[in-house]
């Protein structure tokens, strides 16, 4: 289903970048603490905003009605929709490896993604790093494309970061293989 840019069905997405003889590897997504970490963020981010309007209130700087109002509106455009991006980012953000490309789907909100496929050939670097010192099982991921082609690109929170660089580094070796090794085309009558 999609709903404005947000695509909720991430077999149509992967249909749309496949090409023909193109077969995918793996898909990745965000580790689940991805989305844990953005929630304590956040109810840290309320508990300041109740703190701040009631502290508000009880020195006489906002009447009851305006602190209600100023803590609504807070929790709405701050916690609120904190927590549904958070959400989208882990459930719906993914890294597709297939045997000619990396795509990257970042989507973002309801009315912005971003999707970047990358030729493995334009793969210069890939590195996996361990965060919050490998207790949870995940790490982040740096891509650098060759000959400066564009900015690193980092994914953080990914699952078996260290396996998931294994894989996309076979597959880059395995292309180059493919690639550089061109058997020229000869006819049974040749072969004789």
């Amino acid at each position: 289903m999609q709903i404005f840019a947000l695509e909720t069905n991430l077999g149509r997405v992967k249909e749309h970048f496949l090409a023909h003889g193109e077969t995918e590897i793996f898909t990745a997504h965000p580790h689940v603490f991805s989305f844990l970490w953005h929630i304590v963020w956040e109810m840290f981010f309320l508990a300041c905003l109740v703190v701040g309007c009631s502290y508000a209130y009880s020195i006489g700087l906002l009447s009851l009605g305006l602190a209600f109002l100023i803590f609504g509106l807070g929790f709405v455009f701050f916690v609120f929709f904190g927590l549904i991006e958070a959400y989208i980012d882990w459930k719906y953000d993914f890294i597709l490896l297939t045997t000619d490309k990396l795509i990257i789907v970042d989507q973002m909100s309801l009315f912005r993604k971003s999707i970047t496929p990358i030729s493995l050939e334009n793969l210069g670097d890939v590195v996996s790093e361990t965060q919050w010192l490998n207790v949870f099982g995940f790490g982040m991921i740096r891509f650098a494309l060759k000959e400066g082609h564009g900015p690193e690109i980092v994914l953080r929170y990914m699952p078996k970061a260290d396996q998931l660089v294994g894989h996309i580094a076979e597959q880059i070796t395995l292309y180059q293989r493919r690639k550089d090794y061109v058997v020229p085309y000869r006819s049974r009558d040749s072969v004789e």
